[in-house]
């Protein structure tokens, strides 16, 4: 239905229009928790259109509108599944200075690259080529200042699923307000961020509430800074006043380095820790979470670069590793990958996706850009 919708409009965009789209397909084999081995296959196409009605105004006014629609399928349950669902679909109002977008949207910040504590509204995977997340429904307004500071301003219709790090939905038609300032600090800058929403109880199985749903709020702090190694940090703080006090606050502490080693082409390594707590006050050391993630990579020529990620968490003892080979071209990318794991898999916050959760695997992938 958005497929037709969006040909049906090819007519109307009579001047800076952009016709794009990403197809992608894939097919891997995983080793399961019992020890067998099932094959998945999938494909993937992303449609969209752009179009910019600035003309040769001092301001920038454009539109985006892509879908998501795929299918796949996979031997160990025998079972498939195809969908089609928007992607993006906003609109843009932009100066110099101002930027206003409104619709459906990517919103994201942090220096954090591997173990994000401000992975608040998307889920943005690393080892993903594709580097997909779903969006949400947003009001989104940013101003630069001559100081090379910034604010931003949000507010986001609530919806019953999930994003980011959340792992209770909020009250579905609710409004979620917040922002986050920025100003430079040295050779680098730190920023502030704030949110609220409203957390439905109804969802909350394992938990019993004060009321029909409780408000959240969320306070962040980040830097980052390039003092001949890249440094930066994130820690970020969440309130709920759960009847169950366990989990009243959560806590979420992230630092990394990253360099490029002069070796050959360049080897660049980075390197975060973070640290999560999920207790009745705020920093309960005595009920952390701490999870290391090494990546590396390094670029072979003009078209080749390999990557390595691994993740270990001390407390359960578990050590993931994903190997990837990738070769780009103009409009076409192959992309291949090994991934295993050591140890009992552990959701919650540091959740697998399910395409790379088995104990061992390897995945092939083909996209071409048009």
């Amino acid at each position: 239905m958005m497929l037709a919708f969006f040909y049906s409009c090819t007519p109307f965009l009579a001047y800076s229009q952009q016709l794009r789209g990403q197809l992608s397909g894939w097919g891997n084999v995983q080793q399961s928790e019992n020890n067998d081995f099932w094959f998945g296959s999938g494909v993937r196409y992303l449609p969209e259109y752009a179009k910019d009605f600035t003309g040769n105004a001092p301001y920038t006014k454009d539109v985006e509108l892509s879908a998501n629609l795929y299918g796949n399928y996979n031997t160990q349950f025998d079972s498939g599944a195809v969908d089609l669902k928007p992607y993006r679909l906003w609109a843009r109002y932009a100066t110099h200075k101002f930027e206003s977008r409104v619709g459906l949207q990517k919103i994201n910040f942090g220096p954090a690259r591997l173990l994000r504590s401000l992975m608040w509204f998307d889920r943005l995977d690393p080892r993903d080529p594709l580097q997909l997340t779903e969006g949400v429904y947003a009001l989104r307004l940013r101003y630069d200042f001559e100081n090379l500071s910034s604010i931003w301003l949000w507010g986001i219709y609530g919806e019953d699923e999930t994003k980011g790090l959340e792992f209770v939905p909020s009250k579905e038609g609710s409004p979620e307000l917040g922002g986050r300032y920025q100003h430079p600090v040295g050779s680098g800058e730190m920023a502030v961020s704030y949110h609220l929403r409203s957390v439905l109880g109804e969802y909350l199985t394992n938990f019993s509430m004060r009321g029909p749903h409780v408000a959240e709020n969320r306070i962040a702090l980040d830097g980052i800074w390039d003092v001949g190694v890249g440094l930066w940090f994130e820690t970020a703080i969440i309130h709920a006043e759960y009847r169950n006090e366990a989990y009243r606050w959560q806590s979420f502490q992230t630092v990394g380095i990253d360099y490029t080693l002069p070796w050959g082409n360049g080897l660049h390594v980075l390197a975060e820790h973070m640290l999560v707590t999920i207790s009745d006050k705020v920093f309960d050391m005595d009920k952390d979470n701490q999870t290391s993630g090494l990546m590396a990579s390094y670029p072979i020529g003009w078209l080749d670069q390999v990557a390595l990620y691994s993740i270990y968490n001390w407390e359960a003892e578990m050590a993931y590793h994903y190997l990837s080979w990738q070769r780009t071209y103009n409009r076409w990318i192959l992309h291949a990958s090994l991934f295993g794991r050591t140890g009992d898999a552990i959701g919650g916050f540091l959740k697998q996706p399910v395409i790379t959760a088995g104990k061992f695997g390897l995945q092939l992938m083909v996209i071409f850009n048009h």
